[in-house]
């Protein structure tokens, strides 16, 4: 067993924007109380469509706009990212050093959505160029480093759903490597009507809340928000007298390769992200005490991620449970958001339940936290994401007492 090196990567800050928090703390409260962000949504005109709820910020201290002005998705990005920068004790610091990676499924999608119908018809002309170049992935990197300082190197992903996780496993490469100290990393999109139009067109949508695992789901309800953390080299943190909220101990990355819209119906890519995340932490299934689950709420997307759950772990039904119930479904925000959850778990030693589990699933035989918070002994809480195209990505974090035990 070898101790932690300096570049064993910790955490040493985290942030938040969702729907039913601006911050870790109110994230944390809404969680054990089950305050749902669902909602008729304000944003666009849903009377089109079958579904009309949606889980937006309605309100929250978002940084000011600094010309030019930035997407929302960068906004929240930024937002939460200052969160994460303060309680590491870096708002004020020379940032010239420190790096980002950003996940995001849509990008700044809100450019292209207030394009009036007459604008796009009267042809090319018409539609300002610079807005185009304003709306993909790499911008809210752009954006998210102009606002917040940051100029070391700049990493904008596209996975999917699974983009949060995706940045978060980048970083903690990239800081085990000795090629940077400190990342910031985590994902964002805003609220979109594109996104909001895919889904509902595939049948995803739910009539009027999410239901993780429950035999009556009936879909997504989709979301907004970010989630941000700065991944450190233990050394640097150390050295500047900071403390670590966990050690990303491990991160897997995986893809099915079956479908792009549904998961491999055994869970298969699932088990290899999972295997690979406690392979890279040489860890067993035996060490999971905690699982927070993908759990969009969809018949398949649940189905199958039981039916990983039980090819990894077995007879032993680690506790697992899903936010999306109350938080909805934040694309690229989505596992990043999850990410500070299973934070706040490790914080506090309490599972968050799965809110609105109402009759449980015979396909989805588990051990699904469901009857209220519950108080356990939190080593190490897996995070997992399962995105479309197949994109799946694991990563584990641990309590910061047990920083480098395996190694």
């Amino acid at each position: 067993m070898t101790p932690a090196g300096p570049t064993t990567p910790v955490i040493t800050g985290m942030g938040v924007v969702s729907p039913i928090g601006a911050d870790p703390g109110q994230l944390w409260a809404s969680l054990l109380e089950g305050r749902s962000g669902v909602a008729p949504v304000r944003s666009f005109d849903t009377s089109p469509f079958p579904t009309h709820v949606g889980c937006e910020i309605r309100e929250a201290p978002l940084l000011s706009p600094a010309a030019p002005a930035p997407g929302r998705a960068s906004l929240l990005a930024a937002t939460a990212g200052l969160q994460a920068l303060e309680e590491a004790g870096l708002e004020s610091a020379d940032l010239s050093e420190t790096g980002l990676c950003i996940g995001t499924t849509m990008g700044e999608a809100c450019w292209l959505e207030a394009w009036p119908p007459e604008a796009v018809a009267a042809g090319p002309a018409a539609v300002p160029a610079e807005e185009l170049l304003r709306s993909g992935p790499d911008r809210v990197g752009m954006d998210v480093s102009r606002l917040l300082r940051l100029r070391g190197p700049v990493v904008a992903l596209g996975a999917a759903c699974a983009a949060g996780n995706y940045a978060i496993a980048r970083a903690t490469d990239l800081v085990r490597a000795g090629r940077i100290e400190r990342v910031l990393a985590g994902g964002t999109d805003a609220f979109s009507r594109v996104a909001f139009v895919g889904f509902s067109r595939l049948g995803a949508l739910a009539a009027e809340s999410c239901r993780p695992f429950s035999a009556d789901r009936d879909g997504i309800v989709l979301a907004e928000g970010a989630g941000m953390v700065l991944v450190e080299a233990l050394g640097a943190a150390r050295a500047r007298g900071a403390a670590p909220l966990a050690e990303v101990a491990g991160v897997g990355l995986s893809c099915d390769a079956h479908h792009i819209v549904s998961p491999h119906p055994k869970g298969a890519g699932a088990v290899r992200a999972m295997r690979a995340a406690l392979d890279d932490a040489a860890l067993e299934p035996g060490d999971v005490d905690y699982v927070c689950a993908h759990g969009t709420g969809t018949p398949a997307g649940d189905r199958a991620e039981v039916a990983a759950a039980d090819t990894l772990f077995g007879d032993r039904m680690v506790p697992m449970s899903s936010i999306k119930a109350l938080t909805g479904h934040a694309m690229g925000g989505a596992s990043a958001i999850e990410a500070v959850a299973c934070l706040l778990a490790l914080r506090h030693q309490v599972a968050p339940p799965t809110w609105n589990l109402t009759a449980p699933d015979a396909e989805c035989d588990w051990d699904v936290v469901a009857d209220g918070p519950r108080p356990a002994t939190l080593g190490l809480v897996m995070n997992n994401a399962y995105a479309f195209g197949g994109n799946n990505a694991s990563v584990l974090f641990r309590h910061p007492d047990l920083v480098g035990a395996a190694r």
